[in-house]
């Protein structure tokens, strides 16, 4: 039922957001490098990765997750074929259900065809277009551009008339679903999360559900607001750090920016290579439904199954120079599943949009200043801002 969050004792909360954040803290301390990597703090993940890359294929932290930076087997897990399910709103330290985070893939299968039909290629373009002409020669590349884009096409798909500035401000607050699935955030954070995920069910309702007089009518309501209310919840914040990602490394690699003036179509190269090289998801948390057995591990049904998505799309093994961004590479990224069949193609096409309207308005953009990094987001690894200058 909705809106569980919304009732649970505030005091409980706070103790189960602090005995969590206990526990993370303590393995944590006592060098288990997942939950160093949980908790979010460090500005280079990399060391911590790589600590649980040497500790084998599928390694149990004492967190209780089994683990894996692997590629080969990050790819059968990520590939969907075994019994598996999302975190649940237990699991989580964030309203799981409410956000629309606990579908299964045939869900979010017919999520995706509805966000393909509903946002035309043609219409991501023009807003990007417009976001980035209205630039100035310095801007802030989250707070003026990569969440900016996002909202506006949110808006698109919900019911007309929605306030804009409101929905820019429930997105902002509900953006920490992803990384409280398994970092737990402050009492405030949450508190303010669980009420804009509230909100934005509100403000995405179609005006059917205002009026409906029967069940019926109000399940087709539910039904129409599904999409819109993932990708507020969870595909805004993916899509603005996407959009980070693609834009500094432009910004960062000249000749990468060379090649995107001269072939707008190299778009699509860099952000191929930014889901590689700097992932908008960066962990992927599932539960087991049945016994299993993966790298002469066993999985028991109930324990939960953690692909390490960053680390794994840089294993050496398959990547020549991992840490290098190379546009072109033969091997492709690995990308999550479940919601993120719907949030990661309406992300990526934002990014490479972006890029495209950068280029066309010229110069390469710089960076003026340095940038600010969310902490407790280990998941995303969420930007709170980053001056350029194309002046």
């Amino acid at each position: 039922m909705h809106g569980t969050w919304n009732r649970t004792d505030i005091g409980e909360l706070g103790r189960r957001l602090q005995r969590a954040n206990g526990e993370v803290w303590l393995q944590q301390v006592k060098g288990d490098p997942y939950a160093d990597l949980l908790r979010g703090h460090a500005e280079d993940p990399r060391p911590a990765q790589e600590r649980v890359r040497a500790l084998g294929p599928l390694w149990r932290s004492a967190t209780g997750a089994w683990v894996t930076a692997d590629h080969a087997l990050a790819g059968e897990l990520l590939g969907g074929t075994w019994p598996h399910r999302p975190l649940t709103d237990e699991e989580a330290h964030l309203p799981v259900h409410d956000a629309g985070l606990d579908g299964d893939a045939a869900h979010y299968e017919r999520l995706r065809g509805q966000v393909r039909e509903a946002l035309a290629p043609e219409a991501v373009d023009a807003v990007c277009e417009r976001v980035v002409g209205g630039l100035a020669a310095g801007f802030d590349l989250v707070t003026d551009l990569a969440e900016v884009v996002p909202v506006h096409l949110l808006a698109a798909l919900g019911p007309a008339g929605a306030d804009h500035r409101e929905l820019s401000r429930a997105c902002a607050a509900a953006g920490v679903v992803l990384d409280g699935l398994l970092c737990p955030q402050t009492l405030d954070t949450t508190r303010r999360a669980v009420a804009a995920v509230g909100r934005l069910r509100a403000l995405l309702a179609t005006p059917a559900s205002g009026s409906g007089s029967g069940p019926g009518d109000a399940a087709d309501a539910s039904a129409s607001q599904e999409a819109p209310l993932l990708l507020a919840t969870a595909g805004v914040r993916t899509a603005a750090r996407l959009i980070t990602g693609a834009v500094l490394a432009v910004t960062d690699h000249p000749g990468e920016w060379a090649r995107l003036a001269d072939d707008p179509a190299h778009a699509a190269l860099v952000v191929a290579e930014v889901l590689r090289h700097d992932p908008p998801v960066r962990i992927h948390p599932a539960v087991a439904l049945a016994d299993a057995q993966f790298a002469g591990q066993r999985v028991e049904a109930g324990e939960r199954v953690v692909v390490l998505v960053a680390a794994a799309n840089r294993d050496p093994e398959v990547f020549d120079e991992p840490d290098r961004f190379v546009t072109g590479r033969p091997a492709e990224a690995l990308v999550p599943g479940l919601h993120h069949r719907v949030t990661l193609p309406f992300a990526r096409a934002q990014a490479e949009a972006v890029l495209r309207a950068l280029a066309a308005a010229g110069p390469r953009p710089r960076r003026s200043a340095g940038h600010l990094r969310s902490r407790r987001s280990p998941v995303t690894r969420h930007l709170l801002g980053c001056p350029l200058t194309t002046g």
